[in-house]
């Protein structure tokens, strides 16, 4: 008996070891470094496509809100009563510029102060928002702002220019205001109309809706976006606390700081995305400053999206773990089948030694091997005559309940005629023979229309039966071809109040094939039967045929009226075993072969298209020969 050490020593398995499993361990090493860059790629590009939405809408916002802020300073700088208020300061004119700025305030609601400053930095008309709304300040608390930075810059600006302040928190004398108010100032010069200057308009615009919408676009991102001036001071920070740094007593929490090396890369260009130690980043810069519109010597914004380095490489340690297991398993089997292929050379070196045994086995082996693929090719045979004949399953079923009713009534019809005639014959009268003949006649009207209706159903089922066995190419009428069909479904439409709408000429003759078009038409009547009219006793199904000689085609519609189907199921209809009756019956292969019948055999496009609630057309367009 062989020993399990005599074959693991072997000369084969040896062999076997150098000539193949080390250059399949070779190949495996270099599949796993390889796959695993596919990889880590496939898992993190949807971050880096969430990392870019979000960057791209944080934009959109600033410049949208940038852009209402200067709008609206414009809307309040052209209006009348403003320029009255300028050429003649008075109480009324005074009120009246109140009130505009009270009703804009109200109305917009994002404003912590809208002020006029005249030439001397006094406070002309103030308007505050407070918790209660907008106030208008009375002249008694008003104050001079002659030495506040914003009226300094402002009133250097010539007409039409614009100072916009740093983006900072609100202060009253020196100190930060309770709760937090993040504040942009933009300022204006006014002038009167002989060019005097008349002051500055001042708009405090509260920046915390800013930054809430930006938090909200990041909400449901893996990461974090942040805002950050020219300095690197947070005015946005994953965490609060890191937040306006600088006037908080905190002048080391700022991106510079705390992520020296990423700050410098992203000094390089505007924009961009990169990866190092502390993650993955994508930043764009900012420019509420545009020389265009703005005269500021404030420096750049900059949006940053983020990704922390530990979730970075808890994505690399999974996606690695895959790789490893795969490889692993990848070298077991390449050993195991090198090991088996060593066995058996050993074992047929060993069989060798006795060459008589050895022929006598393979004798017996060769025997065993060609009655299985005998076998084999008789269940192969079965098979194909199985699958031949299994789309007439339904035929079958449908012909033989619809021939039970005529068949019926043309068996209770004779019996009554031949009771009717041995009644006859015993009596012998001529009343009753009269009787006799008249109830002979609609007899015999009732077995010839269910005669001629069984015929037609024969008939129609014998075409029908012919052209699926032979799937041969002939003439033929489409239109005949519908009506045979629908004769067949008929017992499956009465199970319900469903029609069937036929739009078609007379006649409409094709040269294709007659078997694979009624086995479509069969399957899209019986899905709509199946799907579009689930939970429901009535629909109704158009089929239209049309040929169209310009474009050299024919087009078959099949349109129901049922429940349509959403985007994510239309768009798997065809894939093989999808189906929404998992459980309950279905199995997914019906659309499937039909469309493998219309474009393999056919030739044909198969299209759809439906609508939730209104429901499904199904079209197919043959080509003409």
């Amino acid at each position: 008996m062989m020993q399990r050490r005599d074959w693991l020593d072997s000369r084969p398995v040896r062999r076997n070891l150098m000539l193949l499993f080390l250059p399949w361990m070779l190949l495996i090493l270099l599949l796993t470094v390889l796959l695993y860059e596919r990889l880590l790629d496939a898992r993190l590009a949807p971050l880096l496509r969430e990392q870019q939405y979000v960057l791209s809408e944080g934009l959109g916002i600033l410049n949208r809100q940038l852009a209402n802020l200067l709008g609206h300073q414009q809307f309040l700088i052209q209006q009348p009563v403003l320029a009255r208020a300028l050429e003649n300061p008075g109480a009324s004119n005074r009120q009246a510029l109140g009130k505009l700025f009270l009703e804009f305030s109200a109305s917009t609601g994002g404003y912590d102060q809208i002020r006029w400053l005249d030439e001397q930095g006094n406070e002309r008309v103030r308007v505050d928002m407070t918790e209660d709304g907008a106030r208008l300040r009375p002249e008694g608390h008003l104050q001079n702002m002659a030495d506040a930075y914003y009226f300094v810059e402002a009133m250097s600006l010539p007409a039409g220019g614009r100072y916009l302040s740093r983006f900072d928190l609100q202060q009253v004398f020196g100190v930060l205001q309770q709760p937090l108010k993040p504040t942009l100032r933009v300022a204006s010069p006014l002038f009167d109309q002989q060019g005097g200057r008349r002051g500055v308009l001042v708009l405090n615009y509260l920046g915390a809706g800013l930054l809430k919408r930006l938090g909200e676009v990041a909400a449901d991102y893996a990461g974090s976006l942040s805002l950050v001036d020219h300095e690197g001071y947070w005015m946005l920070a994953p965490d609060p606390q890191d937040a306006w740094g600088l006037m908080r007593g905190r002048a080391d929490a700022t991106l510079a700081n705390r992520n020296r090396s990423s700050w410098l890369s992203m000094q390089q260009e505007p924009s961009g995305v990169f990866s190092d130690a502390d993650g993955l980043w994508a930043y764009s810069r900012f420019d509420p400053y545009d020389q265009s519109r703005l005269d500021s010597r404030e420096g750049q914004w900059m949006l940053v999206a983020h990704v922390p380095a530990p979730l970075v490489r808890t994505l690399e340690g999974q996606v690695l773990w895959q790789v490893m297991a795969l490889c692993l398993g990848m070298l077991a089997l390449g050993a195991f089948v090198v090991i088996r292929l060593g066995r058996s050379e050993y074992q047929h070196d060993c069989v060798q030694q006795d060459l008589l045994g050895s022929q006598r086995a393979l004798l017996r082996s060769n025997e065993a091997l060609r009655e299985t693929v005998e076998q084999l090719q008789r269940t192969k045979g079965a098979l194909l005559q199985a699958e031949k004949l299994s789309s007439l399953g339904t035929l079958v079923a449908g012909v033989a309940h619809e021939l039970n009713t005529p068949i019926g009534a043309a068996s209770v019809t004779a019996s009554t005629l031949q009771a009717a005639v041995q009644r006859a014959r015993k009596a012998g009268q001529v009343d009753d023979i009269g009787h006799f003949l008249g109830r002979s006649e609609a007899g015999l009207g009732i077995v010839i229309d269910n005669l001629a209706r069984m015929a037609l159903l024969t008939q129609a089922f014998k075409r029908l039966a012919s052209d699926r066995a032979s799937t041969e190419r002939r003439q033929f009428d489409l239109v005949a071809l519908v009506q045979e069909v629908l004769v067949i479904l008929a017992p499956r439409l009465r199970q319900g109040d469903y029609q069937v709408c036929v739009h078609a000429p007379d006649q409409l003759w094709l040269d294709s094939y007659p078997g694979p078009i009624s086995q479509v038409l069969q399957n899209l009547i019986e899905n709509a039967l199946v799907h579009a009219f689930e939970g429901r006793e009535q629909g109704v199904i158009s089929v239209r045929l049309s040929r169209d000689e310009a474009a050299h085609h024919c087009v078959i519609e099949v349109e129901d009226d049922g429940c349509g189907m959403e985007e994510g199921v239309l768009a798997h209809i065809f894939d093989p075993f999808f189906t929404t009756r998992r459980g309950r019956g279905g199995t997914g292969l019906g659309l499937h072969i039909t469309h493998q019948l219309a474009v393999d055999i056919l030739g044909a496009q198969l299209q759809v298209r439906s609508t939730p609630g209104v429901g499904s057309c199904f079209r197919l367009v043959l080509a003409l020969a």
